[in-house]
């Protein structure tokens, strides 16, 4: 059974199972958030702890719902752009070898 990780986000220290994630990644993770929830406490009146974890989660929400679309559209461009190569190498290929 792996150990817990002690990671300390936004002045809290917080015990969790990391469980197959190696320690450094759930640092990485943690420190991210924790620069997150900074940077949001400098720009929003003081709240309480739970309130800006949810402001927070919040905006990393919406960062990753752009990501995902931003990725979704370029995953189209990139199948439209293959098939349009796709049909222009069948037909240089029919062109040059007529074989019908």
């Amino acid at each position: 059974m792996a150990e817990d990780i002690e990671i300390e986000i936004f002045g809290q220290v917080f015990r969790i199972a990391a469980g197959d994630a190696p320690e450094e990644y759930i640092q990485r993770l943690a420190s991210y958030v924790d620069e997150r929830m900074k940077a949001i406490a400098e720009t929003t009146r003081a709240v309480s702890f739970n309130r800006m974890a949810v402001l927070t989660a919040l905006n990393i929400a919406d960062d990753l719902l752009k990501l995902q679309d931003r990725y979704e559209s370029a995953s189209q461009v990139l199948a439209d752009k293959t098939d349009d190569l796709l049909d222009l190498l069948e037909q240089h290929v029919g062109e040059h070898n007529p074989s019908d």
